[in-house]
């Protein structure tokens, strides 16, 4: 990622690759549920088949930040139907972590890996 702050879409046959550059998390996003608005929210997959939600936690430019959280097919699909928050699926997370990526005036931070119990630390309010 050059000066810029966002992670790379790149176009598959039948999905889009959304790699964080300089981190290991690299997912295939199914569905974008929310570009606009707090938070934005993407519905994806990992190389082996498993589900995450990945939701954009600063817009801040100089800023930016990410929690990725693997979550059961049921949790995801009560996020998409409105029936549970993105906030719920990181507070619940299927394996009680999730990846907080960040990128900070343009240059890679290390990922972390968060207890969910940390999550309300990292979300705007």
């Amino acid at each position: 990622m050059a000066s810029g702050a966002q992670p790379e879409i790149h176009q598959k046959k039948e999905a889009h690759v959304l790699r964080f550059c300089g981190f290991d998390l690299e997912l295939f996003v199914d569905d974008v549920l929310a570009r606009q608005g707090w938070p934005s929210i993407c519905c994806a997959r990992d190389f082996t088949g498993r589900s995450w939600l990945i939701v954009q936690v600063s817009y801040d430019p100089d800023h930016l930040s990410w929690m990725c959280a693997q979550a059961s097919e049921l949790a995801v699909q009560a996020v998409r139907s409105g029936y549970a928050s993105p906030t719920d699926v990181l507070r619940h997370s299927a394996t009680g972590t999730v990846e907080l990526i960040t990128v900070d005036h343009g240059r890679t931070v290390p990922d972390r890996c968060l207890p969910c119990a940390r999550v309300d630390e990292h979300l705007v309010t």
